[in-house]
């Protein structure tokens, strides 16, 4: 690498950084990476404690600047990398509702292998908890949730295809997170999991 130029790139600005990304600028891009990458490494690692997803969700955030470079607009470079860390770990969350709240009831149904009864009337109550929580969603949080949950949309994509501003669609999703830690508070692991994040 050109240390000449890597050396200008740590006394530039974010914005002269982006600048120099938005042109395809490699060495700009390794740069801002660089400066930030540690900072949000850190933010998933005191959430989760898990650095393998620390450093795979830090990764996703730079490998989506880097492929919308030419489209997206920032302003703040900080502020958009810790959202979007942010969000990626709920989204993350929110994949890990399903797998630990059943394997949670399945562990304990274990102890008691003879009565199928129980544990088909277990998986009701969360099925119901679930959809519980879904219903109690104002129209617009529920349909954000929704495609953000069954169809994995993003951020940016349910904000462009409901034409509503990021910023309204992360008030959502964080919203229904909240709704539904609510709605499984008797299901243990994911009431843990979701008031861990939101403490």
């Amino acid at each position: 690498m050109n240390k000449a130029l890597l050396n200008k790139s740590i006394i530039e600005t974010d914005a002269e950084l982006l600048t120099r990304i938005s042109r395809d600028d490699k060495v700009a891009f390794e740069a801002l990476y660089k400066r930030y990458w540690r900072r949000c490494y850190t933010q998933v690692m005191k959430r989760s404690g898990d650095p393998t997803l620390a450093e795979d969700i830090t990764q996703h955030v730079f490998v989506s600047l880097w492929e919308n470079r030419k489209s997206i607009t920032i302003r703040n470079v900080a502020a958009y990398l810790f959202s979007a860390v942010r969000f990626r770990f709920i989204t993350y969350l929110k994949s890990q509702w399903y797998e630990e709240t059943y394997t949670f009831h399945f562990l304990r149904e274990q102890r008691d292998p003879q009565n199928p009864v129980e544990a088909s009337v277990h998986m009701k109550e969360l099925n119901d908890a679930i959809d519980k929580g879904v219903a109690l969603m104002p129209p617009k949080t529920k349909a954000i949730y929704t495609l953000s949950r069954t169809e994995h949309y993003s951020v940016k994509e349910i904000a462009s295809k409901l034409n509503l501003s990021e910023k309204a669609v992360e008030y959502h999703i964080t919203q229904s997170l909240k709704t539904m830690r609510l709605a499984l508070k008797d299901f243990l692991p994911i009431a843990l999991l979701l008031q861990n994040f939101f403490e």
